[in-house]
């Protein structure tokens, strides 16, 4: 067997093994980087060999199933508190993969701007704080990306419209967010809801068992791009108040 074949097979390993491990959770996945940090917290004052914390913080969050959670913890090396912290946490970090930049850096050059005008009829003459707005130009492309601040929790990336994008087509949006997200399993609760920001249609495509949230916005009567909003589950809502604060500044 040749390296490359081996390298694939080890990835698909790598994926089925994190399926398996998805499956076997005993609570929704985003409760526990929440779980972690308030033991981070709480665990300043040390640590009684027990799962006290633990248990009060499953309580707070309303878990019903606080006895299979804390069996489940013991079975991944968490039998207190601390060794929670010290060894089930990082089964996570899944969540919180580390960014893989496509291009090479040195290929790559960002820089705020303050307004923008394209051939595609975008027009924004001044950027609404805390918006910031910034060029990514590389070797041979050039896009815009919104975000709040320094926070690339939100992302919002202009796009020349795709026209064939149907807005009333559930099933495509449905799959755009999986393939978007990678995540094709647990998506009886996938939603997609439409909304009106001002004189902008929305699609929110969100799914109350896993953290991304994804938005495409446009105009109808300007067709020519769209906006797409990356966001959480979280947070989504404060963002997209936000978001229609950007809306109303584009001319």
């Amino acid at each position: 067997m040749d390296k490359k074949k081996r390298k694939e097979l080890s990835k698909q390993r790598e994926k089925e093994e994190l399926v398996e491990f998805r499956q076997s959770l005993p609570i929704n996945e985003n409760i526990f980087p929440k779980l972690f940090d308030f033991l981070d917290d709480e665990l300043e004052h040390g640590c009684d060999h027990s799962s006290v914390i633990t248990k009060t913080f499953l309580q707070k969050n309303g878990v019903s199933n606080i006895d299979e959670v804390i069996e489940w913890l013991s079975e991944n090396g968490g039998y207190c508190d601390c060794e929670i912290l010290a060894n089930v946490e990082d089964l996570f970090d899944y969540l919180n993969p580390p960014k893989i930049n496509s291009i090479v850096k040195k290929d790559i050059h960002k820089q705020k701007i303050n307004s923008l005008k394209t051939d595609f009829c975008f027009h924004i003459e001044k950027v609404p704080s805390p918006w910031n707005l910034i060029e990514i130009t590389s070797t041979n492309s050039k896009e815009y990306q919104f975000q709040i601040g320094k926070n690339n929790n939100c992302t919002v990336s202009l796009q020349s419209h795709l026209s064939s994008f149907q807005y009333d087509n559930d099933e495509q949006w449905i799959n755009l967010w999986i393939n978007e997200t990678e995540l094709n399993y647990n998506l009886e609760d996938l939603t997609i809801e439409r909304i009106q920001l001002g004189n902008y249609s929305a699609i929110v495509a969100k799914n109350k068992n896993w953290t991304p949230v994804k938005i495409w916005c446009t105009n109808k009567d300007n067709p020519q791009w769209l906006l797409k909003m990356n966001t959480e589950l979280s947070r989504h809502k404060g963002d997209i108040k936000e978001f229609e604060k950007l809306l109303n500044n584009i001319l």
